[in-house]
């Protein structure tokens, strides 16, 4: 395909030259209100290949343009369903821990009865003895 393509590039080109060099006939254009005159045919028709070049070349970068949005779209809408997956079983992950650690866990395996309630004396002995009440 590619050299196929190249041999077509190759022919367009040098029948453009052949055209374009053949063609000494003087003529006038108009177009949009603008005059150009004492051109030969072969250089309107190369003026017309250059704007063909040019339509090309925009309609490839469109095209280009609309490929790699595509491409992008796929992607993103690939990495927002891989994000969901991954947000959904982190959800899971961490309802399961919560409800384990509720369920195995209690009070007294976190804080032992001798240090759960203080008696009163050792309430004022620690009113006494904080950070700016040294004895």
């Amino acid at each position: 395909m590619v050299a196929l393509g190249l041999i077509l590039l190759v022919l367009s080109g040098a029948l453009a030259a052949v055209v374009a060099l053949n063609n000494t006939d003087a003529t006038s254009v108009s177009a949009y209100g603008y005059s150009l005159s004492n051109l030969n045919t072969g250089e309107l028709f190369l003026f017309g290949a250059i704007t063909g070049l040019v339509f090309g070349l925009g309609l490839a970068l469109m095209i280009a343009g609309a490929g790699r949005q595509r491409v992008r779209r796929r992607s993103l809408k690939s990495q927002r369903a891989e994000l969901a997956d991954e947000n959904a079983r982190l959800q899971e992950e961490l309802e399961r821990e919560r409800s384990t650690r509720a369920t195995t866990m209690a009070d007294d395996d976190v804080y032992p009865d001798e240090g759960r309630h203080l008696a009163d004396t050792d309430v004022e002995e620690a009113r006494t003895h904080g950070l700016f009440h040294r004895s």
